[in-house]
C-alpha cells in the first residue's frame, strides 16, 4: 500500500454517500395507500360514543367469563385479604391502611396465615369439583376420596373449614374479648 485511498479524491463534494440510507418516499403518485386493504375489516355499524374500543371491551368480557373462580379469606380485623385460584396459587393480596400499625414481621405472618387458609379453601373446592365429576362418571366415592386425599393431597371442604375455624379460634380469640 502506498498510502493512497482506494477512491479518487478529486474534491467532488456533490456526491452524497449517505443517500443510500434515505428510505423516505420523495414523491406522491396519487395512488391509494396499501393500508386501504384493511378498510374491509373495520366495523361497519356505528359504535357507542362512550365505547371507543368495542373489540377490546368484548375481549375483556370474554376473559372475565373464562377466568377461574377465586376463593377469598379475610382476617377478622379486615386488614388482610387473600384470594387464590382453584389450584391454590395466590391471585392477589389486599391490605387496608390499618396495616401500617403492624410491624413488618407481624404483617408478614398475618399474610402467610391468611394465604394458607385461602389456598386450603381453593384446593378444597378443587377436591369437591373433581369428586362431583367422578361421581357423575359412576366412580366409587370412597376410592375417589382416597385418591384425592392421598395422591393429590387435596383437603376436603370439611377439612378446610375445620382448619379455618381452628386458626380463627386460636389466633384471634383474644381479639373478641
Amino acid at each position: 500500500m502506498d498510502g493512497t485511498p482506494p477512491y479518487p479524491l478529486d474534491g467532488d463534494d456533490d456526491r452524497d454517500d449517505l443517500a443510500a440510507l434515505d428510505f423516505s418516499v420523495g414523491y406522491d403518485d396519487g395512488e391509494e395507500s396499501v393500508l386501504g386493504v384493511f378498510d374491509d375489516y373495520l366495523p361497519s355499524e356505528e359504535t357507542d360514543a362512550d365505547d371507543d374500543w368495542p373489540a377490546i371491551a368484548a375481549r375483556d368480557m370474554e376473559e372475565e367469563e373464562l377466568q377461574s373462580p377465586l376463593f377469598t379469606v379475610t382476617n377478622p380485623a379486615g386488614t388482610v385479604t387473600v384470594s387464590a385460584f382453584m389450584d391454590g396459587h395466590i391471585q392477589g393480596i389486599e391490605l387496608t391502611a390499618k396495616v401500617t400499625n403492624m410491624t413488618e414481621a407481624h404483617l408478614a405472618d398475618e399474610i402467610l396465615v391468611i394465604a394458607d387458609l385461602a389456598r386450603q379453601k381453593a384446593r378444597s373446592a378443587q377436591y369437591e369439583s373433581i369428586s362431583e365429576a367422578m361421581r357423575e362418571l359412576g366412580q366409587d366415592n370412597a376410592t375417589t376420596r382416597d385418591f384425592l386425599t392421598r395422591e393429590l393431597r387435596l383437603p376436603s371442604p370439611e377439612e378446610a373449614t375445620a382448619a379455618a375455624a381452628k386458626v380463627f379460634a386460636t389466633r384471634y380469640a383474644s381479639d373478641h374479648d
